[in-house]
């Protein structure tokens, strides 16, 4: 039974935008770039698939970016859109509950979920080409920040001090990262993962 939460983590809105200059079908992850890349397609008239649609493509290029970076991004993120949203929440509760309770928005869900999500629209052959977000400056000139101020060294000291439990969740993510360069179907990421890390897939998959 899916909950509120479900729908929250794994929206039925999964977006590729075309970059044909570079041969490239880019899913718009957030923090991957995803604001930069709907600046760019608004700018070029850059075609966008959504959901079903995707399922015409042979492959999907997805850019992973450093887990750890992407974690304090997000939170960064998370927590200064909600403290516009909602000014009545008492900062240091929020940054707990962040905290304590991980990934309970889209913009630090590690990314392997989000290519999870994806997977669902993908047709069974086509291959996820997966590439190092260092790269991704390749594509477009757009640097967007999302008036988001960047975080300081003492806002990423104190979310990642003493936290064992966020590493299973930023290893799972490195793997992807390691796989920069590649070419796979979803379920040969899967099963790449049985292979070669079972107890990591065995933990997350139930969870997932």
């Amino acid at each position: 039974m899916l909950t509120a939460l479900d729908q929250e983590l794994f929206p039925k809105l999964c977006e590729v935008v075309a970059m044909p200059l570079h041969n490239q079908w880019i899913y718009l992850i957030q923090k991957n770039g995803n604001s930069s890349l709907r600046l760019q397609q608004e700018k070029d008239n850059l075609v966008r698939l959504v959901n079903e649609e995707i399922s015409t493509l042979d492959f999907v290029d997805v850019y992973i970016r450093n887990p750890r970076a992407r974690y304090v991004s997000g939170v960064n993120t998370y927590l200064q859109h909600l403290q516009r949203d909602h000014p009545e929440l008492d900062v240091d509760t929020a940054f707990w509950f962040a905290k304590r309770y991980k990934f309970l928005n889209t913009h630090y869900l590690p990314q392997f979920h989000w290519i999870a999500n994806l997977s669902r629209y993908l047709k069974p052959t086509a291959k996820i080409r997966f590439r190092n977000f260092q790269d991704f400056g390749n594509i477009t000139d757009f640097q967007h920040r999302a008036l988001v101020i960047p975080p300081t060294q003492q806002f990423v000291t104190k979310l990642l001090a003493n936290d064992t439990a966020l590493e299973l969740w930023l290893y799972l993510d490195q793997l992807l990262l390691e796989l920069a360069g590649q070419q796979l179907t979803w379920q040969e990421v899967i099963d790449h993962y049985k292979v070669n890390y079972p107890d990591v897939i065995a933990h997350v998959l139930p969870k997932t």
